[in-house]
């Protein structure tokens, strides 16, 4: 039967034109729920704070066309997964498999004739084609339980990743930044699911426990907070970090609700570790001492309630705590105070003690040898707090260490000649004098 083929090519025409004019959110509705690009928890459009390593969790797959690759590219499965370290280890073992099959081939090299004259061979004829085909035949079994681990762990690690970016942004649901009794609840309920064999939950917590911190620095909250990363640090290994959040706690946060459990566990901490800071741990155990619990519990009220943030005897209680650390002697602990000091500094621009902070975190680094970021300190206590009774020591402490520099001369005598300029009777000021 002949087809007229002005008519057919005016149907093709009809029919792409309809295609092509069609809009597009029908046809996707039209194909199959595996086709589309995001889960059916996503269909209504991704979340505003979604990582594009978190997309990439949500919709990675092993499908056929991975395992297929998996066969030929050792530990390609894993590779998809973005583990390499378990994508190199099975690419060695399938190496090794593939080495063990080399191996006996190269060992029948010459007698394949075997094949064929099993029945005749002579007893070490036998028992050399016999070792050859089990080492053979161990270099596919490597191979094919290589092969089966790399494309089953795979599927297990991108499905976990899948269900687990799920379940976050499902618990995170009407979760909107500056929502400060939304964010506490969602780590509430990331601290009801940590546990030791949930990894990916410990690494949210701690994730949504430092989040807080930056977005509310002085929030109704960050008692709690801290107390959790305190208690999170002291289980993964870091007794020094865990000292800071809990010491961060108490001193900066203080509320009768946590300072008690901040303190148990902060003299626990120093009495096991003893022998791991012996120059510190009596100063240690002072700075946790029992005497805040005390004024914590009196008459019912928080530390919060009792003491005035912004009144001076805050202040004093912060400069005295700062000065304390500062004279921890173990290194570890230089790090984390320049860490602390410099945070202190950060949070409370406008308190009375921001100034002091700037100033230990200076020394410190002077101390550690950290040169280049002292300069800098110095140089920001010097500009931000004209007024601060460590200024005039801030101007020297920067043109001397410029001196040391290469070059940093001029920059020290800019220094030197405004220290002159303003206090021109201070003894920092006779001293810069000298140096010119």
């Amino acid at each position: 039967m002949r087809v007229c083929r002005p008519a057919f090519s005016a149907a093709a025409i009809a029919i792409f034109a309809t295609i092509a004019l069609t809009p597009v959110h029908p046809q996707m509705d039209m194909l199959p729920q595996i086709f589309r690009d995001l889960p059916p928890e996503m269909q209504q459009g991704l979340p505003h704070d979604m990582t594009h390593e978190e997309y990439r969790q949500l919709t990675r797959n092993v499908d056929f066309f991975t395992m297929f690759m998996s066969m030929f590219i050792p530990g390609y499965a894993m590779f998809q997964v973005e583990r390499p370290a378990l994508g190199w280890t099975i690419a060695g073992t399938r190496i090794a498999g593939t080495g063990l099959m080399v191996a006996a081939i190269a060992r029948q090299w010459n007698d394949w004739q075997d094949l064929r004259d099993l029945d005749d061979l002579e007893p070490p004829s036998y028992r050399r084609f016999r070792n050859n085909a089990f080492l053979f035949a161990g270099g596919i079994f490597v191979n094919a339980v290589a092969w089966a681990a790399d494309v089953a762990g795979a599927y297990r690690i991108a499905n976990e990743d899948r269900n687990f970016v799920i379940y976050k942004y499902g618990l995170r649901e009407g979760l909107h930044p500056g929502d400060e009794l939304a964010e506490i609840e969602y780590i509430r309920g990331l601290l009801l699911q940590d546990s030791d064999s949930e990894a990916r939950v410990r690494g949210e917590f701690e994730h949504a426990l430092s989040r807080y911190a930056e977005q509310f620095p002085n929030g109704d909250y960050r008692a709690e907070v801290e107390y959790y990363r305190g208690s999170l640090a002291f289980r993964t290994g870091e007794p020094a970090r865990a000292l800071l959040h809990l010491s961060r706690q108490i001193y900066f946060f203080p509320d009768r609700r946590f300072t008690p459990q901040s303190q148990h566990l902060a003299a626990r901490i120093v009495a096991a570790e003893r022998t791991r800071w012996p120059d510190d741990w009596a100063l240690l155990l002072e700075m946790f001492g029992a005497e805040e619990v005390a004024f914590a519990d009196r008459s019912g009220e928080t530390v919060a309630d009792a003491i005035d943030p912004e009144g001076a005897e805050y202040a004093d209680r912060i400069r005295d705590y700062l000065e304390k650390f500062a004279e921890l002697q173990d290194p570890e602990f230089a790090d984390l105070y320049i860490e602390e000091v410099l945070d202190v500094a950060r949070r409370a621009a406008g308190s009375a003690y921001a100034d002091s902070a700037l100033y230990h975190a200076a020394r410190k680094q002077e101390a550690v040898g950290r040169t280049e970021e002292a300069i800098i300190t110095w140089s920001v206590l010097a500009t931000l707090y004209p007024d601060s009774r460590h200024w005039p020591t801030s101007m020297l402490r920067a043109g001397g260490l410029l001196e040391e520099q290469p070059g940093g001369r001029p920059y020290a005598v800019r220094f030197y000649t405004r220290l002159i300029d303003r206090l021109p009777e201070s003894e920092e000021a006779l001293e810069a004098r000298e140096r010119l």
